[in-house]
């Protein structure tokens, strides 16, 4: 295993109480050299799958890397910590909760797996104590953890060798696409409240100009129109469009509003597609 020259870094931590600072301050610690790309620290509280999402979707952007990610609503319980290599050379460190699946898959899949010996890794660190806390594994377990591996430390190293099989997979959001119709679980929210949906437009066989009627469930169970198409600049000042987001998934729109706001959609919230079929093609 040779060094890598930049670590990734992603959480559920916030900018706020140092606990970024503290993990890259360990780090720096190690390996002052190795760079350290943050990829986001503001991953929904606890919520694996969108953790596990954003990992995926960009970790692959980037040349061979550790990917350190520490969403662990589970630390300090018997959960496992792990360091994955995949089949494109980088690694994967943090909890054994499925958040690592995505973008071992994405990277073409698991090459070999250790479940790490906490004390071993700090150990090897030179760090002290020797025990680690039992609230903060990110600063004391998976972030010494990167920084060892980066410098080009075996991961046999620290601690044992685990079968690819063992690894807990990722929760799947719902999707569910039939004909004329489809449901599909609310996965992101971004700040301009385009509203991200677990599934993809190619899944819902639809071009541009189709017309939809829309419902989000357990809300008021209001039907809204939208309609497909490619960019927000397409949809008239309130019009509810439907479109390709940049991750290739199927997202809601407003031109210059809040999608989500209007229609009352949170997180995992579910909403119903149906297929109004337009005059030029035949239901």
């Amino acid at each position: 295993m040779g060094a890598h020259a930049y670590i990734s870094f992603l959480s559920d931590y916030g900018w706020t109480g140092g606990y970024v600072a503290a993990c890259e301050a360990t780090i720096a610690c190690i390996t002052p050299t190795t760079r350290v790309l943050h990829i986001s620290h503001e991953i929904t509280l606890g919520d694996v799958r969108d953790g596990g999402a954003v990992l995926a979707r960009v970790a692959p952007l980037g040349p061979a890397a550790i990917h350190l990610a520490v969403v662990d609503p589970g630390v300090g319980s018997d959960r496992g910590a792990l360091a994955v290599h995949v089949a494109r050379g980088d690694y994967f460190v943090g909890p054994d909760n499925g958040l690592l699946r995505p973008a071992i898959e994405a990277l073409g899949g698991v090459e070999d797996a250790w479940l790490l010996d906490a004390r071993t890794v700090r150990a090897q660190a030179h760090l002290t104590p020797v025990e680690p806390s039992h609230t903060f594994h990110g600063r004391d377990v998976f972030a010494p953890a990167a920084a060892l591996l980066a410098t080009g430390l075996p991961p046999a190293v620290l601690g044992r060798a685990l079968s690819a099989t063992a690894l807990r997979a990722a929760p799947e959001p719902l999707a569910e696409v039939g004909p004329g119709f489809a449901r599909a679980e609310v996965r992101e929210i971004d700040r301009f409240g385009n509203v991200a949906l677990a599934l993809g437009l190619e899944q819902l066989c639809l071009r541009d100009s189709h017309e939809l009627r829309l419902v989000v469930e357990e809300e008021d169970e209001q039907e809204w129109r939208s309609r497909v198409v490619r960019t927000f600049s397409d949809l008239k000042p309130g019009e509810l469009g439907i479109l390709q987001d940049s991750w290739g998934r199927a997202s809601l729109a407003l031109n210059g509003a809040s999608a989500a706001e209007l229609l009352g959609a949170r997180l995992g919230s579910v909403v119903r597609i149906s297929l109004e079929f337009s005059a030029d093609r035949p239901a």
